[in-house]
């Protein structure tokens, strides 16, 4: 049976769970990444002084563009070439609260 609505994984379950969160960190950390005030900062709309919102969008897609650049130049930055060692990258992972923790009750399937 075909739907408009249907989904591979059921909402809630904890194959659905494992794939959400991990897509979801991964935007957040984007976000973050392109927020920075001594980079892109595009939280900050009096960065892009200028009226409107096309020529804003216009901006913020120039401001992503670069985030996008910035952070593929620094993985580059990263691999071997010419039989060099390659350059360790750094790593900024927190340890976090499981999912369940800090979700609201009811939300999410009960654990297994």
């Amino acid at each position: 049976m075909e739907s408009a609505h249907w989904q591979a994984l059921d909402y809630g379950s904890p194959e659905w769970q494992k794939i959400y969160f991990r897509l979801r960190n991964s935007i957040e950390g984007y976000n973050g990444y392109a927020k920075n005030p001594l980079a892109e900062g595009i939280e900050s709309a009096g960065s892009r002084r200028i009226r409107g919102i096309a020529a804003q969008t216009i901006l913020l897609a120039f401001q992503l563009a670069h985030a996008n650049r910035r952070k593929i130049k620094k993985w580059l930055d990263t691999l071997s070439l010419g039989g060099e060692r390659p350059r360790r990258r750094t790593h900024h992972r927190r340890r976090t609260k499981e999912a369940r923790s800090w979700t609201p009750t009811g939300h999410l399937a009960p654990a297994a």
